[in-house]
């Protein structure tokens, strides 16, 4: 079946996901990855769902003045950095657009949207790559066909070279997830479709098709404690903002307070939140409550809805869910309890979003800080804290 191809396609927008936005003369939204606002492109569409369709960009007819030349020679096709051909300050200016269109239908005013920014250069502590026969590299994007990559400028180089190391050694074909902290110890998870395992390499432990070597841990020391990680576990990926992020956040809650924390981990924000007040905190995933037990840090094995279903009160909930936001029974006993404030750290602009206008009615916003932990990509951590009308 010949394929529609689009040409003249003037790039007016960016959604969330990173692609470039356009109409064809019918009127049709074309999604476009690897544009943005000003380009003019040609491009065929691949899938067409008759009121919008997804197109891959063929060719640039006028390049954007938003456009630079990315730092890595494979940003073109790779899947990993959807912004690495935008200039920065409007990267950041578009993180900020598609957060305030997510926030249409807020009924009250909102705050001035900050925006704490980062060097993109081996900024991530942690990263996943794919391997095939002892080669390492990264998909292009919405396809299975490897790039290879000798280097990755945004992932921390010495963590790179201890993934690339691990699968040439091991042979590896199948996907390699890599954590490093400042004292550059390390652990892997490896999904092996084939290796020829003979050792961990550089990595203090590595977890093959869940069979463990070496270490099981490692700890982040932050400035109100160590955060222990294991070879599976979530934690933020940019190194330069980790600190900041987490004493801004926790800044934001008031002294001396009775404060409920929600999916804790293994107790990131726990540390900084017991300086602040007496904190009640919870965590479904048992691993990660366990890990922040050992580091000293009361966090409860527990669904939040259950957890919320038995405090009777609080004066601050605070919480940092996943990325499909809070579960509506958590909305409904934050409610009920009805604290004085609320702090929600979120990954996901549309449920953060979502989660808030679900509660407009009894709460507000004070304060909207973005942290752009994922330069170079759409990703972007919101810091909200909400006040009692």
């Amino acid at each position: 079946m010949k394929k529609e191809i689009i040409k003249n396609l003037e790039i007016t927008d960016t959604a969330y996901g990173g692609a470039g936005v356009g109409r064809s003369e019918s009127g049709q939204v074309i999604f476009v990855q690897k544009t943005v606002e000003g380009d003019i492109v040609e491009a065929e569409i691949f899938d067409d769902k008759k009121s919008f369709a997804f197109a891959r960009l063929i060719k640039i007819v006028k390049p954007s003045h938003l456009r630079v030349k990315p730092l890595c020679s494979a940003a073109d096709i790779c899947g990993g950095c959807s912004f690495a051909h935008i200039d920065y300050e409007a990267q950041k200016n578009i993180k900020k657009h598609i957060v305030l269109n997510q926030f249409r239908k807020y009924k009250h005013n909102m705050p001035e949207i900050k925006i704490v920014e980062s060097s993109s250069k081996e900024y991530r502590l942690r990263a996943t790559a794919r391997s095939r026969n002892g080669k390492i590299g990264f998909f292009e994007h919405g396809t299975n066909k490897l790039v290879m990559a000798e280097k990755c400028p945004v992932i921390k180089e010495s963590l790179y070279k201890k993934m690339k190391e691990f699968a040439e050694i091991n042979n590896l074909s199948g996907e390699i997830y890599a954590i490093e902290n400042d004292e550059g110890l390390s652990l892997a998870d490896i999904r092996a479709e084939s290796i020829d395992y003979k050792h961990i390499g550089s990595f203090e432990g590595v977890c093959i098709n869940n069979k463990k070597y070496g270490c099981s841990n490692i700890a982040f020391n932050t400035a109100y404690g160590a955060v222990q990680v294991t070879h599976k576990s979530f934690f933020q990926a940019n190194r330069y903002l980790l600190n900041d992020f987490q004493e801004y956040a926790s800044s934001l809650v008031s002294n001396s307070l009775d404060i409920v924390e929600l999916y804790a981990g293994s107790g990131f924000f726990t540390c900084a939140l017991m300086a602040k007040g007496r904190v009640e905190a919870c965590e479904y995933e048992q691993v990660s409550a366990n890990l922040g037990r050992q580091s000293g840090y009361n966090i409860k094995i527990s669904d939040s809805g259950i957890f919320l279903s038995k405090i009777k009160k609080c004066d601050c909930i605070f919480l940092d869910p996943p990325r499909n936001g809070a579960d509506k029974k958590v909305i409904e006993h934050i409610k009920r309890l009805h604290p004085y404030e609320i702090i929600y750290v979120s990954c996901n602009p549309i449920t953060l979003a979502r989660d808030i206008i679900r509660l407009e009615e009894k709460y507000k916003i004070t304060d909207f800080t973005l942290y752009d932990m994922y330069p170079d990509t759409y990703h972007v951590e919101s810091v909200v804290r909400l006040q009692r009308i």
